[in-house]
């Protein structure tokens, strides 16, 4: 496994998974942004413009 030994595997695997999960925060983040983008199109959900 590209001349990986166990020690440093076990080293390299806790930052693996921390950048695995921010990958994942990020990436749902942005798909929860754009939805609530979509969403708050004044035209079709507001038709004055108005935020209150």
């Amino acid at each position: 496994m590209f001349g990986i030994d166990i020690e440093t595997f076990n080293t390299l695997w806790p930052s693996l998974v921390i950048v695995a999960l921010m990958i994942g925060v990020m990436g749902w983040g942005v798909l929860k942004v754009m939805r609530l983008i979509a969403n708050s199109k004044p035209s079709e959900s507001n038709h004055h413009g108005m935020t209150h």
